[in-house]
């Protein structure tokens, strides 16, 4: 993983961020990064392949999820998808 330490206070950012992805912008199984948000395939070559879908595909904020999603450790995004991405936040 490149960058920096997110904390316990950039998760909930994150979860928001999935919320609306996958509600309101009609991404319900993940969109282009299905691999990652639906089948939790967290580690950084499955997150490389959404960028890079999301950039063929113009999809700026599946991007921009993915980018974020690389600055915490798998072990951080396991926690979240088997807590159905941080539901106690939201």
């Amino acid at each position: 993983m490149s960058g920096w330490t997110t904390g316990e206070a950039f998760k909930p950012v994150l979860c928001e961020l999935i919320q609306f992805y996958m509600g309101d912008c009609n991404h319900g199984e993940g969109g282009n990064l299905h691999i990652a948000l639906s089948d939790g395939n967290l580690n950084e070559s499955d997150l490389w392949h959404c960028i890079t879908l999301c950039r063929r595909y113009d999809d700026n904020l599946g991007e921009l999820i993915a980018l974020v999603m690389r600055n915490f450790t798998e072990e951080e995004l396991e926690a979240l998808y088997d807590d159905d991405w941080l539901r106690d936040y939201l």
